[in-house]
């Protein structure tokens, strides 16, 4: 059985690895919604950068069951640093 803790942080880290393909390292606020499916074994974790700006990198993030059913959707903005 797959805790809600393995969930988060499969969740975290495709989240972070996404923003990082677009510059977003610093993490600035994070929001899971957990679903039905919450509690099954073997989750397919999914992100994709929903927009980015020169400061911020906004991503979504959804965790699949093998089943189908939707473990947790998750949302993060990262903070791009700033260059000097």
């Amino acid at each position: 059985m797959t805790s809600t803790s393995n969930i988060v942080a499969a969740l975290q880290s495709a989240l972070a690895a996404a923003a990082a393909q677009a510059g977003g390292t610093e993490p600035v606020s994070l929001t899971i919604d957990y679903g039905e499916g919450a509690l099954t074994e073997g989750l397919d974790v999914e992100a994709q950068v929903e927009r980015a700006t020169r400061t911020l990198v906004f991503v979504q993030a959804k965790a699949i069951s093998r089943r189908g059913a939707t473990a947790a959707t998750a949302s993060a903005v990262f903070r791009v640093p700033a260059v000097t």
